[in-house]
């Protein structure tokens, strides 16, 4: 009789394969479509990521008082707020993939768990991945809601069908 644990951890691989396949398909078509000549960092990224930061903390209440709070410039496809977190993503990810390993196979992968700092160290930094890609995931399923599906479509495929500087797209 298989325990408790047992199908909560199958549960856990097969989004973990899921996941990993995922962040295959997104850097071969990254690769293969060029966009990641988009997303390479650029030596004013970490200001103007600064900037948007700053720019989001205080969209929330100028919203509530009605107050225009103007939008930093964007010149290129991505802000560098965007840049740095869709680089960071893919880092992660191979991280995550990883410490996944090295705690699930601590014997056999012995050498990947002492790379990671040893199996504990490897649980860490597993657990933490994990609230890094719910810091990254959560906003942007507030945003699709916030915004329309249409904003699910960019997000997905990099187009939209509003055309620049108009919200309804006419």
């Amino acid at each position: 009789m298989k325990s408790p644990g047992s199908s909560r951890l199958t549960v856990h691989w097969l989004f973990a394969y899921l996941f990993m396949l995922n962040g295959v398909l997104y850097l071969v078509g990254l690769a293969l479509g060029g966009g990641y000549r988009a997303l390479l960092p650029r030596l004013t990224d970490m200001r103007d990521a600064l900037s948007m930061m700053r720019y989001y903390a205080g969209l929330f209440f100028a919203k509530i008082a009605r107050r225009a709070w103007p939008h930093p410039e964007v010149t290129t496809k991505y802000n560098a707020l965007q840049r740095l977190s869709y680089l960071a993503m893919p880092l992660a990810g191979t991280l995550a993939v990883l410490t996944g390993w090295a705690i699930h196979k601590p014997m056999q992968l012995y050498w990947l768990a002492a790379l990671l700092g040893g199996y504990d160290t490897a649980r860490i930094w597993h657990f933490w991945l994990m609230g890094l890609f719910l810091l990254f995931v959560v906003p942007h399923v507030i945003l699709v809601f916030a915004d329309g599906w249409d904003t699910m479509r960019s997000m997905d495929t990099g187009w939209s069908k509003r055309t620049r500087g108009t919200a309804d797209g006419k």
